[in-house]
């Protein structure tokens, strides 16, 4: 206790501080420019609820031709994609959604399907294909890789982040 009255006890007290003040200032800073980077996803977000309300419309006609076990895929590829709370995750979810839709989407069309159910299932493909357009032109990933790179991957921020556990921005990919 008598170092901490003590001038030498004062100035470590100080310095100690500083330091923490610093770098809790750098991950509050660090953090809160990655989360307007990621706010810049809601785009994507976006497109990733069509197609997940596409794909309820593909079930709802799959369901007057084919077996459950058949939609059995895509109704649990939905439900991962609808779920998953990360990006880099809901990139993968995204991307099993589009195989399981395209598989059941291929098997109706090999089905006796009304004209109207037909037409259904060709502007379900088509919706789908829109989304997929959509998201691959946006820029979401160009701006998470310019931060990481930029930001988290420039001096002092490429060892404050380390230091105060800030991760680098999430891709879409």
């Amino acid at each position: 206790m008598k170092f901490l009255r003590s001038y030498t006890g004062g100035l470590v007290v100080l310095a100690a501080v500083i330091v923490l003040a610093g770098l809790l200032g750098s991950h509050r800073s660090l953090v809160s420019e990655r989360a307007k980077v990621e706010a810049q996803f809601a785009p994507i977000a976006g497109d990733l609820q069509d197609c997940l309300d596409i794909t309820a419309n593909v079930l709802t006609v799959g369901e007057r031709y084919l077996e459950a076990g058949e939609l059995t895929a895509l109704a649990d590829s939905r439900e991962e994609l609808g779920s998953e709370p990360g990006i880099a995750g809901r990139y993968t979810a995204y991307t099993r959604l589009q195989k399981e839709a395209a598989a059941v989407l291929d098997r109706l069309e090999e089905c006796q399907l009304t004209e109207k159910d037909r037409q259904y299932v060709h502007g379900f493909r088509t919706d789908l294909a829109s989304e997929a357009d959509t998201i691959a032109r946006d820029g979401y990933n160009q701006r998470a890789e310019e931060f990481n790179r930029k930001v988290l991957g420039a001096f002092p921020a490429n060892i404050l982040s380390r230091l105060t556990f800030v991760a680098a921005a999430e891709l879409f990919a």
